[in-house]
């Protein structure tokens, strides 16, 4: 696929204008963490294209608490993944997670197909409080699945 299928998106750093670090895309502090837009050297806003800009847009659809974007005109734009706040890293909870994913990404009209969705074993004792998710995706005309991985805070 062209990268042009792909889009170009802002490019979104973690932390405040005076702490930007490249936005991790494995390492989530918080869904509720703001993001700052990234200035190039001659000032401008600098772009995301590619399979990066299809990742970054991953990540803040499944990042987004759905409605929470009702007012801009986006209602149905996020994920539920939100409402498993609070609860423990179990089978259950990953079936729930799971389908919150495959729910909010089938809005994602650069995905051709969810093509994986695992989960890191449940470890009672470490990160019990933190779902770590390896989403496979397949864009769009791509002969590549597009795979990251992110965890979700409980």
């Amino acid at each position: 696929m062209p990268n042009d299928q792909f889009l170009l998106d802002l490019k979104l750093a973690n932390g405040a204008a005076n702490e930007l670090a490249d936005r991790n895309f494995d390492q989530q502090i918080s869904d509720r963490d703001g993001v700052t837009l990234v200035s190039t050297v001659q000032k401008d806003l600098a772009m995301l294209g590619g399979r990066a800009n299809l990742a970054q847009a991953i990540i803040n659809r499944l990042l987004t608490r759905q409605g929470e974007l009702r007012s801009l005109g986006h209602p149905g734009y996020g994920s539920r993944l939100y409402e498993l706040v609070g609860e423990p890293n179990n089978i259950r909870v990953q079936g729930l997670a799971e389908i919150y994913i495959r729910e909010s990404l089938a809005q994602e009209s650069r995905i051709e197909a969810i093509t994986g969705i695992a989960f890191a074993p449940i470890n009672r004792h470490a990160n019990r409080h933190e779902l770590r998710i390896q989403i496979s995706v397949k864009p769009i005309g791509s002969p590549e699945n597009l795979t990251l991985i992110l965890p979700i805070n409980l």
